[in-house]
């Protein structure tokens, strides 16, 4: 069987694997148990602790993702990883078998994992027909150029201009490791450019020019957006089969590939 991951190794700084799983609302129990598999006894809690069917299929799928990936490139036991959190809740892997640092992200239908060397890298995907109300939340939470800037457009672009800029201000603080702890207005991105640009306030104490950000259109329903601190950016996008997913997760731990 082919390798989950057509790596073998994590990346070079400066470039990070993009790792997608497309998930149904309702998981089968057959595919869950499998997932459950790689899942340390805390984690398999936390997963039988959702109320929500669609958000514990999320965080199973995105663990499962996680620690199927970490073994293709480590020859450690899925359940063995150790994830650390740091103040802001963010976590992180903390193993001497690797080098590779990640972030995950998922909405309904949805999971992606960011993995690269690189120890500020952050992801975050969303529904293009999520319930918004593009305007209202901008006021509220976006810079004031880039609330002009959407007001500009017409209203049957306000929607796809709104994600734009929220999957790029999510994975800039989630890169950061504060999350919200950063005011969402105190930066400002240009998201039609190639790359993505930002601006900062002197209040934040960051530099642009040490940011790269890419923004990724893996299908019409979804926006997904990268962030790295890094030079230059490069994102391998890796479409991983939830099926072929289960079934990795059900072989013996993996050596540098299963």
């Amino acid at each position: 069987m082919s390798p989950l991951l057509p790596f073998a190794a994590p990346p070079p700084p400066g470039e990070v694997v993009l790792c997608c799983v497309d998930i149904p609302r309702r998981l089968d129990p057959s595919t869950v148990a499998r997932l459950r598999e790689a899942l340390p006894d805390d984690e398999r809690a936390r997963h039988e602790r959702y109320g929500d069917e669609g958000a514990a299929g999320e965080f199973l799928c995105g663990r499962a993702l996680l620690r199927a990936a970490l073994s293709t490139w480590g020859a450690v036991e899925r359940r063995a990883w150790r994830l650390t959190h740091n103040a802001h809740g963010r976590p992180d892997v903390e193993h001497p078998a690797t080098t590779a640092r990640f972030n995950l992200s998922h909405t309904r239908g949805m999971v992606a994992l960011a993995l690269g060397r690189d120890p500020a890298v952050g992801v975050d995907v969303e529904r293009l027909d999520r319930r918004v109300r593009p305007l209202e939340v901008a006021d509220r939470f976006f810079s004031p150029d880039e609330v002009t800037e959407l007001r500009a457009l017409p209203e049957a672009r306000h929607r796809d201009r709104f994600l734009a800029l929220w999957t790029l201000k999510e994975a800039y603080i989630k890169a950061r490791g504060m999350g919200l702890a950063l005011p969402l207005r105190a930066f400002s991105f240009m998201p039609d450019e190639a790359p993505p640009r930002v601006r900062f306030d002197p209040s934040l104490g960051d530099d642009a020019a040490r940011w790269c950000f890419a923004r990724v259109d893996l299908d019409p329903g979804h926006r997904v957006a990268v962030a790295a601190k890094v030079a230059r950016l490069t994102v391998h996008v890796v479409r991983v089969d939830l099926d072929a997913l289960a079934h990795h997760v059900g072989l013996p731990r993996a050596t540098g590939g299963v």
